[in-house]
C-alpha cells in the first residue's frame, strides 16, 4: 500500500495521490485541538488520511482504525480518516521525509 505524507498546502496533491489508489497523509490544520468527536479529545497535531474507500478501510485495518469512523466522500471520490494526537505524530514520524 503506497502512503505519502504532504505538507498543509499540498492538497490538491494528496487528493490526486489518493485518487491514483494511494494513502495520502495530509497535515491540516491544529485549530481542532481540544474539540472531541466520537467521544475522543481531539489533540495536537491534526492529520486527514485521505484515500478511496476500499483502500482506506484496508489501511484502517492495518493501522487499528475502524471503518465507521471514516468521513465520508463528498465533492471528490476520496474518503479520510481524521487522525490526532499521538497517532499523528507517530505517522509524520514515520512518513514525512527528513530535511
Amino acid at each position: 500500500m503506497r502512503e505519502k505524507y504532504f505538507e498543509r498546502r499540498e492538497i490538491n496533491e494528496a487528493i490526486a495521490f489518493a485518487e491514483a489508489g494511494g494513502i495520502a497523509v495530509h497535515r491540516n490544520f491544529d485549530s481542532y485541538h481540544g474539540s472531541t468527536i466520537r467521544g475522543f479529545r481531539r489533540e495536537k497535531p491534526f492529520l486527514h488520511v485521505i484515500g478511496l474507500r476500499r483502500e482506506l478501510e484496508a489501511w484502517g485495518r492495518l493501522n487499528g482504525l475502524r471503518p465507521e469512523w471514516i468521513q465520508p466522500e463528498k465533492r471528490r471520490r476520496v474518503a479520510h480518516y481524521d487522525v490526532f494526537g499521538p497517532a499523528a505524530q507517530a505517522l509524520i514520524e514515520r512518513l514525512k521525509p527528513s530535511p
